[in-house]
Formats: structure tokens, sequence, C-alpha cells
């Protein structure tokens, strides 16, 4: 589990590198997304998208993103290049479905798990449990609700990753108010960013990235998975967290009680 380095100075509020971490963490979880939501459509504009490249650029040259010390499964900065991910992307929505499959299986995958609780150990049901409900507990603070339309556990890494985007755009919201009232709302949005990171993402993500790479190495998913690596390196860098001193692995059995799932809706 990762720590929060309390002595480290808050680095400087910068709206530009808020932008940037927000579109980061929408286009990797739109990478990991269920290929059958249109996601490939999606991932098909991006090449003429500079938005992207401009976000990533700014991040690699944030001196306060580089990483220190780096987790298994975290990626250096300069690999925070979503190049490799638009270039490898399956030519067709057919494609990318069979290798959507092929990776996570048709109702779960035990080799590449994308759910948080999988990484705690199955003989720590209550644990498991626990975890479960803290995220959810996450995204109703916010106002998230589960979604109809989709059905996936609180703690999918897509849904994890949509709600970093989610309070990185709250953040910012609140904090353009320029009043008071703002300010406090800004606050309490990246509180909540840091201590979601650190408690949640944080831990098991850059492990869950490493195996998307033995899962389809030298393709897609593992250009995905170098990318989340970097990402989450680069968040723990800017939020003050140290690197976990014990890395994750999938651990088998019965999940927590399944619930009705959900997917965040866009914000």
């Amino acid at each position: 589990m990762t720590t929060i380095d309390n002595a480290r100075v808050e680095v400087a509020w910068d709206p530009a590198v808020s932008q940037a971490r927000q579109i980061l963490y929408r286009f990797i979880a739109m990478a990991l997304a269920d290929p059958r939501a249109g996601a490939w459509l999606e991932l098909t504009s991006l090449p003429n998208n500079s938005l992207l490249n401009d976000a990533a650029d700014l991040l690699r040259n944030e001196a306060a993103a580089a990483s220190a010390e780096l987790a298994l499964g975290e990626q250096p900065l300069e690999e925070l290049n979503p190049a490799p991910v638009v270039a490898r992307l399956p030519a067709s929505r057919h494609a990318l479905n069979e290798l959507f499959e092929s990776t996570f299986g048709l109702l779960a995958s035990s080799t590449c798990p994308p759910h948080e609780t999988d990484y705690i150990n199955s003989k720590f049901t209550f644990q498991r449990s626990h975890a479960l409900a803290d995220v959810s507990g996450f995204y109703q603070a916010f106002g998230l609700e589960p979604s109809p339309q989709r059905r996936e556990q609180h703690d999918h890494i897509v849904l994890e990753l949509e709600f970093m985007a989610f309070l990185l755009g709250l953040e910012r919201r609140a904090a353009e108010c320029g009043d008071q009232g703002g300010a406090q709302r800004a606050a309490i949005c990246r509180d909540a960013a840091r201590r979601f990171l650190h408690e949640h993402l944080a831990w098991w993500a850059p492990a869950f990235g490493r195996l998307l790479g033995r899962e389809n190495p030298g393709g897609y998913y593992e250009a995905v998975g170098v990318l989340l690596g970097a990402l989450i390196a680069a968040e723990r860098s800017l939020c003050g967290i140290e690197h976990p001193r014990v890395g994750a692995a999938p651990s088998s059995v019965e999940r927590p009680e399944e619930c009705e799932g959900c997917q965040l809706g866009p914000q």
C-alpha cells in the first residue's frame, strides 16, 4: 500500500496541468473500455486531436511529475506518450472486440483482472468488501449514481480512471469561480482525488498495466499498460504519494458481493 508524504510541499495548482491530467485519465479509460460501447470510433478520431498529444507533452515537461522511485509496473515519465496506443489500435471495431475478449474474457479475466478487489488477497473477504464499499462511497459523495445502461462493478479500472478525471474537472471549474466558496470546493475535490489515488488506484493499477503487457506483448494493450504505468507514477509524484513498497498481484476466488455496477456518466 502507498503512503502519503505529508512533509512534501504541495505543488502549486495549475489549470493547464489539471486539464492535461484529466485528458490522459479519460483517454486511458476510453482505451480500456468495452469496445461494444463505441470506444473504437472515438479512438480512431484521436490522431487528428492535438489536445491529447499536447496534454502528454505538457506533463512530460513538468518537473514535479518525475518520480524519483518507481514501483513495480510503473513507467518513467518519458513513457507518458499516447502515440503507441493510437498507432497499435486494431484496424476495425471487430478486431478490437476480439482483442478485448481474448484479453479480458467474456466474463472475467483470471490472469489480467481489471478490478481492484481482485488484487486483494482472497482470504481477506472483509477487506475486499470494505474496499468496494469505500470506492462506491467516493462516487456517492460526489453525486455519481449507477447507470442502468452499463453493469460494471465500481472498482473496475475504467470507472476509477473516469472518477479521477471527473474530480479534476470539478476542481478546475470550482477554482475558476474565483471566490472563497469556489476555492473551498476546489480544495475538497483536490483532497478527494489525492486520497482516491492513494487508497485505490496507485497501489494496484501499475500491476494491472504490467499484466496487460504480458497478455498482449507488443500490441495495443501493452501500449495502454505502459501509458497507465507512466501516468500513475506521474500522478503520485504530483500528489506527494510514496511508491508502493509491495507489488500487487491478482488473487483468485470469489469477488465481494456483486453490485449492480455502473458506468460513470460524462461530466
